[in-house]
């Protein structure tokens, strides 16, 4: 991988980080913070997006997959933020809120990635 991907790769993570910051406000707002769902839109679309990006990648550049899947979407998604909320869910008493969360959000993201694999390959016309 190049110097330059590499820089791209670490800016397009910093701006992941951010939308996915600003993405899970906006929804914590409209729904509430009792369950994680601002986590779940995020981990969902983007196992969504990777999925997409993942079926069109042999159509990119490598640089550009790399960018884009490790850079931008490792830094929107974020497997360790789920996993304490899931945890904190626990320690309040709310076991059955933390396993539907944590299993409907793997669910949900396998689902989702499943589904943007596809649509990725059909856009890339393999």
């Amino acid at each position: 991988m190049s110097t330059v991907t590499v820089i791209l790769a670490c800016l397009a993570g910093g701006a992941g980080a951010v939308l996915r910051y600003a993405l899970d406000a906006v929804v914590t707002r409209h729904v509430g913070a009792g369950l994680p769902w601002g986590t779940l839109v995020v981990n969902v679309s983007g196992a969504f997006v990777l999925g997409a990006v993942t079926g069109v990648a042999p159509a990119l550049p490598v640089s550009a997959a790399s960018v884009l899947g490790a850079g931008l979407l490792g830094g929107y998604t974020t497997f360790s933020t789920a996993s304490v909320q899931t945890a904190e869910l626990i320690t309040r008493g709310r076991r059955a809120a933390a396993v539907a969360s944590a299993l409907g959000m793997l669910i949900a993201a396998v689902l989702a990635g499943g589904a943007g694999i596809a649509l990725g390959r059909i856009a890339a016309g393999s």
